[in-house]
């Protein structure tokens, strides 16, 4: 169910706020991470634990974890928001509703990053997320970690560019979604996932989920990447794609 009832929708409708991409909790807590120059530096590099210890003590000792089995909702849009997140293995979806009932995919969350980080100034989550996997969620108390960001300066740091860097996300995000040919948004997005002077990338997540992303039906997605295979512009084994030429 999108929403627990009406006055929830319309109290979501008026509170919805834009959510963008970004990295985890980074060099505080430990996250391998390069500089994004570009989307495939964000999309691969990335570790499966955080390195805990580099965090303040009152935040070590506040963490709580929580076990999500496939499909399951960690949090509705519009619950009363009371922490913040980080998933320290599997992945979630960020799933907003419309006031029309359509359903809006903002983006996953991997192993490393942190999420609804808009509650530390929101009294409600503006959206809903769920496990795409068995996922396994660690949660600060908002107040706790809001108090500790004035108080330790590295992890305000560390905090602030990562929601930088998750602006830089959401503007390729449009810029590719501006791109009105499918060939072209395709050919492009592949090209900025690949490494710096290397040819091939292996695609971490579904391709429905990567259609998603760039704006476009998984149908049309499976389409033009067999015409661009077929032009001998791409290799593809599965989700390993290699750039010709």
């Amino acid at each position: 169910m999108p929403y627990r009832n009406s006055s929830s929708k319309l109290r979501c409708i008026k509170n919805h706020l834009k959510l963008d991409r970004d990295r985890g909790l980074a060099e505080v807590m430990g996250v391998y991470s390069n500089p994004l120059s570009d989307i495939g530096s964000f999309a691969r590099d990335r570790m499966t634990a955080f390195n805990f210890d580099l965090l303040p003590a009152n935040l070590i000792s506040a963490m709580t974890y929580q076990k999500l089995a496939a499909g399951e909702i960690l949090f509705y849009q519009n619950d009363p928001a009371t922490a913040i997140f980080a998933v320290e293995s599997g992945r979630v979806s960020l799933i907003h509703y419309t006031e029309a009932g359509k359903t809006v995919n903002h983006y996953s969350v991997m192993a490393g990053e942190y999420f609804a980080e808009v509650a530390l100034f929101n009294e409600i989550y503006v959206c809903t997320v769920i496990a795409e996997i068995p996922s396994r969620i660690v949660s600060f108390p908002k107040q706790l970690f809001l108090t500790t960001l004035a108080q330790e300066p590295q992890l305000a740091t560390a905090f602030i560019e990562q929601l930088a860097r998750r602006l830089h996300y959401t503007k390729i995000l449009l810029e590719l979604r501006g791109i009105r040919s499918a060939r072209e948004r395709v050919l492009h997005y592949l090209r900025v996932m690949v490494p710096p002077n290397e040819k091939t990338v292996n695609l971490d997540r579904p391709l429905k989920q990567i259609a998603g992303d760039i704006g476009i039906s998984p149908e049309v997605f499976s389409r033009t990447l067999t015409q661009l295979q077929n032009e001998q512009l791409i290799t593809r084994v599965k989700r390993r794609m290699t750039l010709n030429g």
